[in-house]
């Protein structure tokens, strides 16, 4: 009860502060401007409190609270205690405000020293405010018989709590939700400048001290995004570091408008152009960061997601909305009353300067975030054109965001090998030679060496050689001059390093699923020798299954974790990795079976291609597609019964062709197939499959066939492990990438933030 009582004084003390901002903006009363300070600084302290409860809360053990009680227990180590902080819905609303709280104690003295308090302090509020109020409605400090009125005792306290989701218990929970969410905090920075602006009619000086806020703002919400590629690839099991899941989603969207708005901010600090651009751009970062959390909070991609908050109640989805309309609504209001004074400055620059590739530089970063956007949007847009929900397939994402990534790599080599204003023709051509050169040669050869035969890849892989040519020669040649002058080099540097680590992992991809008798030695993709030698017992119920892995005279052991979870009532799974510099070789456990040793020898065993058509006796079987919807992706994601299927074509000779579809299930650590039928004679089973995320066309799969009543098998029953192993080529040149771009950020910011220091001290 009294956590409830703090939260309501935050709200009313912020608002008391927001009052106060506002009324010095609009008469200059400096007793108004200290109110709004006094009440701000109350606002924080309060959350602080708020915070500090709802910890004490949880590390005591006060399970009679319904949050403490959903997401912690006893047995949990101290590390993932406090992480459940934040682990559900209310405590990632509470940990949101809480970083904004601490933002704004910094960002108000900034401010103030820049000439921007009132009005920024007043913007800036607002959100905090919007925050609070999401967690009266989203109450972290319910009791468990307010909850389940009528099915609890008042007063009741259980002895202990449901705990935290398997999938969470990692270290990486422990650091990345922190650093995520204060960049979600960090993008109302933009937001707040770009209206105090308006509110201001100064619209040109406020991009200088809201600079190092929004790179600031860039870098760590790049840094989250990156430490939850670095955990999905590392211990959930997706095979993958992003998904394109509205989740990473949501995170992404702001990014890019957050990136793109330090390239046109660039091009107006020079030339006084964008000014319109930059100030939507500037409230777009914090906007989309609001719709995504609709998106993902709202209950609205409950069945398309396998992140988002399911059921948040009618409340939360129209709060939302409210929100989002509120600060939609302030940022257009200002724009149209200042529509008639804000400066109207035409590019005088060329088509060949640098500010003319900043400025396609950034509207394709927006291009690609509005292609995103809609792809994360499509169940909402079916379900109001189809009258159903449909999520876009993957490939959508792919085959929007490759062109545009070879467009930025190219872009990046450009602007930095072009002059301000004009560049002279003859000039170009000739800074240009050396990085056409270099990446035509490294494109040739892996058209050669590699085999890349897909020309749109082989675009890609040229864009970023020539990025990486190119700012590596322009870079030099600042760090010998002026270090501090090498942030955007070093980021563009990263992020042509990064371009190739996605070609070399996703393109060169090989995976394969393994059946590994106990003591019996497989040989499977890449020439590795896999043999399982059996399970040990871990932490909680944990169990490591150990794999020996060999290929010419090297050895490793990996020991991939699964173990059956009461809290999702299914198998969890975590894989291992060996990591080989050059590549990873990735081994995800699938199931633990018992299964016939013998062979059958009524069985012929064939692998298909996806379209791929092959005569079986008297049958012509095409391999159509694998069948995996979301559901089940979100099924084991969750551990719970997951069905794959394939769907094969089955034509016999003066008859309609048939699908037909055999699959396996998988639960609680078991392997079952599941046959399909054609003419109650030929049965069909999955031996193993093959999917390719990139290239569906590539996928295989190996089909069993029998003709029932031929032949005859022993059995024997023995463990098997079954698991995906997968070779992920060129993978850490990905980390490599995002860790240089981070080093580039962080350089942009100091110098950005001595920059508007100086500016300062010169007013």
């Amino acid at each position: 009860m009294l956590g409830g009582i703090f939260v309501k004084l935050a709200f009313l003390a912020c608002l008391v502060s927001i009052i106060g901002f506002f009324e010095n903006h609009r008469t200059g009363n400096a007793r108004a401007l200290r109110v709004g300070r006094i009440f701000f600084h109350t606002t924080v302290v309060t959350i602080l409190i708020i915070a500090a409860a709802q910890l004490y809360n949880i590390l005591t053990h006060q399970f009679q609270y319904t949050y403490v009680w959903s997401y912690s227990s006893r047995d949990l180590s101290l590390p993932l205690l406090i992480s459940t902080f934040y682990a559900g819905q209310e405590g990632s609303f509470m940990l949101w405000t809480l970083f904004t709280a601490l933002i704004g104690v910094f960002l108000m003295a900034d401010s103030s020293r820049k000439g921007y308090e009132p009005q920024v302090m007043s913007v800036y509020g607002t959100i905090q405010l919007m925050l609070l109020l999401m967690m009266v409605v989203k109450n972290p400090f319910a009791y468990v018989w307010e909850s389940w009125p009528g099915q609890v005792e008042v007063g009741f306290a259980p002895k202990d709590g449901r705990g935290l989701n398997p999938l969470l218990q990692n270290y990486w929970m422990v650091i990345h939700p922190q650093v995520l969410f204060s960049g979600f905090a960090a993008m109302g920075v933009p937001y707040a400048y770009a209206v105090a602006a308006l509110m201001k009619r100064d619209y040109n000086n406020w991009i200088r001290p809201a600079t190092p806020w929004i790179v600031y703002g860039a870098t760590v919400l790049g840094c989250g995004i990156m430490m939850g590629g670095f955990w999905a690839y590392e211990t959930l099991g997706w095979g993958g570091y992003w998904g394109w899941d509205p989740v990473e989603n949501s995170s992404l969207v702001p990014w890019l408008f957050s990136v793109g708005t330090i390239h046109t901010i660039l091009t107006q600090r020079k030339s006084g152009a964008f000014v319109r651009t930059n100030l939507v751009m500037a409230m777009m970062c914090f906007l989309m960061v609001l719709y995504s959390t609709f998106l993902t909070r709202s209950g609205v991609l409950g069945d398309t997601s396998v992140h988002s908050f399911v059921d948040p109640g009618m409340w939360v989805y129209w709060l939302l909305i409210g929100i989002i309309g509120l600060f939609v609504g302030i940022g257009g209001v200002m724009l149209f009353l200042r529509r008639k004074e804000i400066p109207k400055i035409p590019p005088k620059h060329s088509y060949v300067s640098r500010e003319f590739a900043l400025f396609l530089g950034s509207a394709t970063l927006v291009t690609a975030a509005v292609f995103i956007t809609v792809g994360t949007s499509s169940p909402i847009i079916t379900q109001i054109l189809q009258g159903k929900t449909t999520a876009v397939d993957i490939s959508y994402y792919v085959t929007t965001t490759v062109p545009l990534g070879i467009v930025i790599g190219m872009l990046t080599g450009i602007g930095q090998l072009l002059w301000w204003n004009r560049t002279d023709k003859a000039s170009i051509l000739k800074v240009l030679a050396i990085p056409i050169g270099i990446a035509l040669a490294a494109t040739l050869a892996s058209v050669l060496l590699l085999q890349l035969h897909d020309f749109v890849v082989a675009l890609l892989v040229f864009g970023a050689v020539f990025a990486l040519a190119a700012n590596l020669q322009v870079g030099w040649r600042i760090v010998k001059g002026n270090p501090k002058f090498a942030g955007g080099s070093i980021a563009h540097v990263g992020l042509a390093i990064m371009f190739l680590g996605f070609v070399g992992s996703a393109k060169y991809d090989d995976k394969q699923t393994v059946s590994l008798a106990q003591g019996e030695a497989v040989h499977c993709l890449g020439g590795y020798k896999l043999t399982y030698t059996g399970y040990k017992p871990i932490d909680h119920e944990k169990y490591a299954f150990e794999v020996n892995v060999e290929k010419e005279g090297r050895q490793y052991v990996v020991a991939p974790i699964m173990y059956y979870s009461k809290y999702n009532d299914g198998l969890m799974r975590n894989p291992d990795i060996v990591n080989l510099i050059t590549k990873d070789f990735y081994l995800a456990p699938l199931s633990l079976e018992q299964a016939g040793s013998g062979e059958d020898a009524a069985t012929k065993q064939l692998s298909f291609k996806k379209g791929e058509t092959k005569k079986i006796g008297e049958l012509e079987v095409m391999f159509v597609d694998f069948d995996f919807p979301v559901d089940q992706k979100a099924a084991m994601l969750e551990g719970r019964e997951v069905k794959i299927g394939a769907t094969l074509q089955v034509k016999q000779y003066g008859k309609k062709p048939v699908e037909v579809s055999p699959s396996k299930v998988m639960n609680q650590g078991q392997v079952i197939d599941k046959p399909a039928m054609f003419d109650e004679k030929h049965q069909f089973t999955i031996v193993s499959m093959k999917p390719d995320r990139e290239n569906k066309d590539n996928s295989t799969v190996e089909i069993g066939y029998k003709e029932l009543g031929a032949g005859s098998s022993k059995k024997a029953d023995s463990d098997v492990l079954v698991v995906e192993a997968s070779i992920k080529p060129y993978i850490n040149l990905v980390w490599s990438g995002v860790i240089v771009v981070l080093v580039g950020f962080i350089v942009t910011i100091v110098r950005r933030a001595q920059e508007a220091r100086l500016k300062e001290q010169v007013a």
